[in-house]
């Protein structure tokens, strides 16, 4: 649809910069697969300059998500160990606790994938990734998320069986009220294979990443609303604390909540108050609210300023877009040659599928807990 509203504003002469300017934003999804976002970008940069093109994703504006560079490279206390001599595996969760509420002809033609992962969770990926860039302006940032993506590990067919999940939810209890399942809900297809969950396993194949996994899940009708990123650094020799056991201590973790609550926390560990040598994890935390006192704008309020004001930081460039398909199409691709999933596969307000436990299975390595106590039953209850 938006093709022909683009080409109208260039024969009317709409995108000129005679007097004053002329800019364009664009709203995700900027097309469905790599192709269809190749001729979105033949079509918009024949009528726009580069420059004057706003790809928006709202992620980006929230204030947790621009924060990642400041903790990251003016904190020299973090920047050091942000590598994988020191980080075991990386985690970034977007949960929801909606279901496809209005939208189920978008969500039927779109999934999980190509709505949250495609967009919103591959910018946290290169956002936590990416190496410093020269200054804080639009393309330095950028051409720094590019790099990521290229870097990104590609998966074969059998490697997607291995490194994907995915999920789709069925009937549950949300605080005491029955939901339907996906296929219950209106406009929603009664056999859809469509994913309202997806779990993946990514490497960067560079210096700064190569063998760390990054962990990426995101799905509908979990138990909580969070979006965060999680760096769980690797576990110290323990020979020191042999008094305390190993599952009472827990590595070093950064989590970095983008929402509902903005802010930071710092898992670390501490003598426990006794005659003995033993540990205790705890937490120093930052808020952002608690910090500052001011209201956070609103991620649409930033956007639409800075694109006023011309200002592109915050946006996504023609070639980065379709780095981020180069990634999630071979995905699609590959899920239409393999068996589908039994759906549904898990039940609402519980944590997804339990093959995305399997997924990141290792010594130490978990999914942080999205269950909520006291709310339903647990992940290995649903699915025992």
């Amino acid at each position: 649809m938006a093709a022909p509203i683009i080409e109208g504003l260039g024969l009317a002469a709409l995108n000129r910069n005679d007097r004053g300017w002329s800019r364009i934003v664009l709203e995700k999804p900027f097309g469905h697969d790599l192709e269809s976002a190749r001729k979105l970008n033949q079509t918009v940069l024949r009528s726009f300059d580069e420059s004057n093109i706003f790809r928006i994703d709202h992620y980006l504006a929230k204030e947790t998500v621009q924060n990642i560079l400041v903790f990251r490279f003016g904190n020299s206390l973090f920047e050091p160990v942000w590598n994988r001599n020191y980080v075991d595996y990386v985690e970034i969760t977007a949960a929801e606790t909606v279901g496809v509420e209005n939208r189920a002809s978008f969500y039927e033609e779109t999934g999980a994938l190509r709505d949250m992962v495609a967009n919103h969770m591959l910018q946290l990926v290169a956002l936590t990734a990416m190496e410093p860039p020269i200054a804080f302006d639009a393309d330095a940032v950028r051409e720094q998320k590019v790099q990521v993506f290229r870097s990104i590990r590609p998966m074969s067919v059998e490697e997607v069986a291995r490194r994907t999940v995915r999920g789709q939810y069925g009937p549950g209890q949300i605080d005491g009220r029955a939901v339907p399942g996906y296929r219950q809900e209106p406009g929603v297809k009664e056999n859809s294979s469509t994913e309202t969950y997806v779990a993946l396993e990514f490497y960067i194949d560079n210096w700064r990443w190569a063998r760390v996994p990054f962990f990426v899940r995101t799905g509908k009708r979990l138990p909580r609303r969070m979006t965060e990123i999680s760096i769980h650094f690797k576990r110290t020799p323990q020979a020191l604390f042999a008094r305390t056991p190993d599952e009472e201590i827990d590595p070093n973790v950064i989590t970095l909540a983008i929402q509902p609550d903005e802010g930071i926390t710092v898992k670390f560990g501490a003598k426990k108050p006794a005659a003995q040598m033993q540990m205790a994890p705890v937490e120093a935390e930052f808020s952002y609210r608690g910090a500052f006192g001011a209201a956070i704008p609103e991620a649409y309020t930033t956007l639409l300023l800075d694109a006023m004001r011309g200002d592109a930081t915050l946006f996504t460039r023609g070639d980065e877009v379709e780095a981020e398909w180069r990634i999630i199409t071979p995905i699609e691709e590959a899920w239409a040659e393999l068996p589908r999933p039994a759906f549904p596969n898990y039940t609402a307000a519980t944590g997804g599928p339990a093959e995305a436990d399997t997924l990141i299975m290792g010594d130490h390595r978990r999914w942080r807990q999205l269950q909520q106590a006291g709310l339903n039953l647990s992940m290995n209850e649903v699915h025992s």
